[in-house]
């Protein structure tokens, strides 16, 4: 009897490890439930606080909300568990969707990245979100999203990982320094403003309206104390020149820190065939990417990092820096020096051909006329409007020098992109140099990851005999590299040559 109960007793354990070894980790039941259910439990804690709190009168005031929430977390639990996966020794599968009838398999070959991410909130309970993405063309954002646990994470990471050459042939680690200056360059006001309109907006679910608009009006009285004690700013500059710029301004010192939070600690280290990536403070990623489903290599630089001499080394593979404000780093930044070392270590298959059409003195105006158009036209919109509005006439000016600065710098970036546009084929693959507007891109692939060679003509390069080459490159989605003001007879004949068929 005893046997038979003991017996009993690990087969329950046995059925029931099982079941949660092939479950998403618990936490995902909180995903599972509306957003807007803390709209529902505010009030609810508002009388369970209370000084005098009444059992009864509390269930007949608040029954509807309590079955609503009681309905929501039902249905979080039940969506927990028909969704469940297997990790297989050739692939995992997971059967999502509603009562988890949509079953997806995902083949470990087929991997193009392989991500592990783990919040800080999600530190303390050892989950992972992990994603998997292949280059198969699917309508959702990823092929594969899972909350695991860490236990699932390590099996997985080890079957994707290879097996064969399972410690890394090299490592590299870029200085802090060298990382405090990539998220200097990097960081955007445009992204920064975004990252606190979003956490406004879901403040603003949270706690209401009113209470957002009175922690805004006591945000401005305390800048506008500070100021009136210290800077002084307001009594020679315009309000709303000031606010304009300290959204600008603290835009991007939240987009600093943020970009600087998600690639300190950053390693790479190169395998057989993958790459393995380690990143991030608060958020930690671990990424697998499979070295030969990397479409490009891009070697990115702004009219600054080349005058000091400084690039920044990405790779386009489906997966990796798919995720807001994340950037697809191979080496996040790096002198001349350093970085044609690091390449050779990290990539020692890199196709380098050499330039063999490429613009340069003669081409200055075609680059430029553009950007001078544009230059032009505000000056003579504030011409206008000096002569028909004769109020806010110091403020217009004040935007006119904000507007006008980038678009000065824009002709002087275009004035080098003159000098920095090629194009080169050798046996192995193809070198592209362009610019993209502030944005300088040095592009290295295979030929085996182009797509198509496509040549387009304007009205007035057709005059001069240019043309605008476009490659396509493969991918998840179809990415095109522009090369600008060519010469069309060379172009047309490299292209012959390397055997693509040209559409015009």
């Amino acid at each position: 009897m005893t046997k038979l109960k003991y017996k009993m007793r690990h087969g329950f354990r046995a059925a029931v490890s099982h079941f949660f070894r092939h479950r998403q980790h618990p936490v995902k039941m909180l995903d599972y439930t509306s957003k807007n259910l803390w709209l529902l439990l505010i009030p609810l804690t508002k009388y369970l606080i209370a000084s005098r709190f009444d059992f009864q009168s509390w269930i007949r005031t608040n029954w509807v909300d309590i079955l609503s929430i009681s309905g929501i977390f039902a249905l979080a639990v039940l969506r927990w568990i028909f969704v469940r996966f297997t990790i297989e020794c050739d692939g995992i599968t997971a059967h999502t969707g509603l009562f988890g009838i949509v079953r997806t398999k995902v083949y470990y070959n087929e991997i193009t990245t392989l991500t592990f991410c783990q919040s800080w909130i999600n530190r303390p309970v050892k989950a992972y979100t992990m994603y998997i993405e292949t280059n198969a063309r699917t309508l959702s954002s990823e092929d594969m999203r899972l909350v695991i646990s860490k236990r699932n994470a390590d099996l997985l990471f080890d079957f994707v990982r290879d097996s064969e050459e399972s410690a890394p042939k090299v490592t590299f680690s870029p200085r802090k320094t060298h990382l405090l200056m990539f998220s200097l360059l990097f960081s955007s006001a445009f992204s920064g403003m975004l990252l606190y309109g979003m956490f406004m907006f879901e403040a603003y679910k949270i706690i209401g309206l009113e209470f957002e608009q009175k922690l805004m009006l006591k945000v401005n009285s305390e800048l506008t104390r500070i100021d009136s004690r210290l800077f002084k700013l307001s009594q020679t500059i315009p309000k709303a020149v000031l606010a304009l710029g300290g959204l600008v301004i603290g835009g991007w010192f939240i987009s600093f820190i943020a970009t600087l939070a998600r690639h300190w600690s950053f390693t790479i280290s190169r395998t057989e065939d993958q790459l393995l990536v380690k990143s991030g403070v608060l958020i930690k990623r671990r990424h697998i990417i499979n070295r030969s489903k990397i479409n490009y290599y891009d070697l990115q630089q702004t009219l600054l990092m080349k005058a000091f001499k400084i690039c920044s080394v990405t790779l386009d593979c489906t997966g990796y820096g798919k995720s807001r404000r994340e950037i697809s780093a191979l080496i996040p930044i790096t002198t001349y020096q350093q970085m044609n070392a690091s390449l050779k270590m990290l990539v020692p298959d890199l196709p380098k051909p050499r330039p063999e059409i490429k613009t340069g003195r003669e081409n200055i105006s075609d680059f430029v006329w553009t950007p001078m158009i544009v230059c032009a036209i505000p000056p003579a919109a504030l011409y206008i409007l000096n002569k028909y509005v004769s109020i806010w006439q110091r403020e217009f000016n004040i935007l006119l020098v904000i507007i006008t600065i980038p678009l000065i710098w824009l002709i002087i970036v275009k004035v080098a992109a003159s000098f920095n546009t090629s194009v080169g084929f050798n046996e192995n693959g193809c070198a592209m140099s362009y610019c993209k507007l502030y944005q300088f891109h040095k592009v290295f692939l295979p030929k085996a990851n182009i797509s198509k060679i496509r040549i387009s003509r304007t009205p007035f390069q057709l005059l001069n005999n240019r043309c605008t080459l476009m490659i396509y490159t493969c991918g998840e989605k179809e990415k095109c590299h522009k090369m600008k003001f060519m010469p069309y007879d060379e172009i047309k004949k490299i292209c012959l040559r390397e055997g693509y068929i040209m559409f015009e």
